[in-house]
């Protein structure tokens, strides 16, 4: 895993969450040392003002133990990456509309790079993860919802108003249902966590039902022990996903696709008809050197990759 713009300083990676902050150190998270990863509860916050003072003692107290240079951070929402303004958070009230990069700059004096969440597990997957030697990558993330991020010729993507790469939102079926912004057929509509139980409900119905209901993690357990039904369900899925990322390859070209987030976990039930399935749907001159791919990192990713992204600035 190369290391080599940790020279001369490292970086803090703020991962914001619906339900809590991550914070911790680039040095640390990607040496062999027992990190340091510290969390703060968003609901223990009353008010915007106080989250963000906790976060800045926090970066404080890691600044006590070594050289820190900038601060990343990776929120769940629409960002606007060149001031650092939070246009909305998703399911955290009350952040809308927060100059979060000037405030924080002014509190630690050190700079401050604000970006969404699904491209900071991008970057951190091209710099140091599964994707490293790329230089075109699309990364998504499957769980509750589904976020990507866009690796062209080395650098994020991120569109003319920073909202590129929201693979939830790409159609697969244009007489499907309407998602929240009146788009039919997006991704999300079909293969979100929610949408998973839901299958799984209505595919096993009749039969015992897992204690605490049916899960993503359920699924793929029976499809280890060879249950036919719950294979299928996961062939399905990757039918939708094959149906959106054999269209990204057309449109981009990527050398790698990294799948990351907690559907991942299915492991060879999702890749391997997954790969099958695009590649079918591909030119060969696509398919040939087309890498599809599990995500190196979990849920330290979106501490990595903003940290790397603020050093990476730091370092030109």
């Amino acid at each position: 895993m190369k290391t080599d713009n940790l020279t001369r300083g490292s970086a803090i990676g703020i991962d914001f969450g619906g339900t809590s902050v991550k914070i911790g150190s680039l040095s640390q998270l990607l040496s062999e040392e027992n990190n340091n990863v510290r969390s703060l509860k968003t609901s223990d916050f009353e008010t915007v003002d106080s989250l963000i003072s906790a976060m800045v003692e926090v970066v404080n107290e890691f600044r006590e133990k070594e050289e820190i240079i900038t601060v990343g951070c990776g929120v769940p929402g629409l960002v606007d990456f060149d001031n650092g303004h939070i246009h909305m958070l998703t399911n955290v009230p009350g952040w809308n509309d927060i100059a979060l990069k000037d405030i924080m700059q002014k509190e630690l004096n050190l700079p401050v790079h604000v970006d969404n969440d699904a491209n900071c597990m991008a970057y951190a997957e091209y710099r140091y993860g599964a994707a490293q030697g790329c230089s075109n990558v699309v990364a998504l993330t499957l769980g509750t919802g589904i976020g990507g991020g866009l690796i062209i010729d080395g650098k994020l993507y991120r569109g003319s108003n920073f909202a590129a790469g929201e693979l939830g939102n790409y159609s697969i079926d244009y007489r499907g249902p309407s998602n929240a912004y009146g788009l039919k057929g997006a991704l999300e509509c079909y293969m979100g966590n929610k949408q998973i139980c839901e299958l799984a409900e209505n595919r096993f119905q009749g039969k015992d039902l897992p204690d605490g209901g049916w899960t993503p993690e359920e699924v793929t357990n029976k499809a280890k022990k060879g249950d036919l039904i719950a294979i299928e369900i996961w062939d399905q899925v990757s039918e939708w996903l094959a149906s959106a990322l054999a269209s990204t390859a057309w449109l981009l070209n990527p050398d790698a696709f990294v799948i990351g987030g907690g559907v991942a976990k299915a492991g060879r039930f999702l890749f391997d008809p997954l790969k099958e399935k695009i590649k079918s749907q591909v030119s060969d001159v696509i398919a040939q050197d087309l890498k599809i791919l599990p995500a190196f990192f979990g849920n330290e990713s979106g501490i990595i990759g903003s940290a790397a992204q603020a050093l990476d600035y730091a370092d030109h």
